[in-house]
């Protein structure tokens, strides 16, 4: 909606100097196009014919700045290095004079020749979204840093929760059944004996099918583990 007061500004600006008619048409924008962005958004209309006084429009109120006010030092150091070649600056990051986070966007506006007349400059307030991102992330933190994240099955039978043990492991050695010598086959048997597995019921015929030995060869590789604990123990 277009104010009182935001119309007296622009009449205030008209009067003490004419710009350029590609730059009015811009500045009959500014109030729509911060109405349709809302309370977190500042339109800015820079006329940089007047670096030191530019500000010829202004919608929102994000960086307490007023008409006539002066070009930014980031605008000033794109038209000196790039002069009527300035590129537009879409999206960069940005601080308020209350530290308050901003994205702001510079697109610069050129007569027919193509030589730069002022800019449009847009600037967003993130920071309420940057805290809630922050405590969205506290919230789905998983494990510390570094911390080995487990693989956890979620099945309907026990069966499955076992093939899945012992998948894993297999996997693990990187060689399938057939090509494994009894250290690897014992290896894997130690793994599942630390992850539990034997205390589920007919687990040892389960392990011993897997790997292709008797159920009689699994009870030996248990009872060889096991003394091999007690004596480092």
């Amino acid at each position: 909606m277009v104010t009182a007061s935001n119309t007296m500004r622009r009449s205030e600006q008209s009067r003490q100097r004419e710009i350029h008619p590609n730059l009015k048409v811009v500045l009959n924008l500014l109030d729509g196009l911060q109405a349709m962005l809302g309370d977190r958004y500042e339109v800015i209309l820079h006329d940089l014919s007047h670096v030191e006084s530019s500000i010829v429009g202004l919608a929102g109120n994000l960086t307490a700045r007023k008409v006539g006010g002066p070009a930014t030092d980031y605008l000033l150091r794109l038209l000196k290095e790039y002069g009527d070649g300035a590129p537009d600056s879409i999206n960069y990051q940005n601080t308020a004079p209350n530290g308050r986070a901003l994205r702001s966007s510079t697109i610069f506006i050129r007569d027919d020749g193509g030589a730069i007349l002022g800019s449009l400059c847009v600037n967003q307030d993130l920071t309420d979204f940057i805290v809630a991102g922050k405590l969205l992330q506290d919230l789905s933190r998983f494990e510390a840093e570094g911390d080995i994240a487990p693989r956890e099955t979620f099945a309907q039978e026990i069966g499955d929760v076992m093939e899945s043990m012992i998948s894993n492991e297999i996997e693990h050695m990187g060689k399938p059944v057939t090509y494994m010598h009894k250290e690897d086959k014992l290896r894997v048997v130690d793994c599942l004996e630390r992850k539990g597995i034997f205390s589920v019921k007919n687990s040892v015929e389960y392990v011993a099918e897997r790997l292709g030995v008797t159920n009689f060869t699994i009870y030996n590789y248990l009872k060889e583990i096991r003394v091999s604990k007690n004596s480092d123990g």
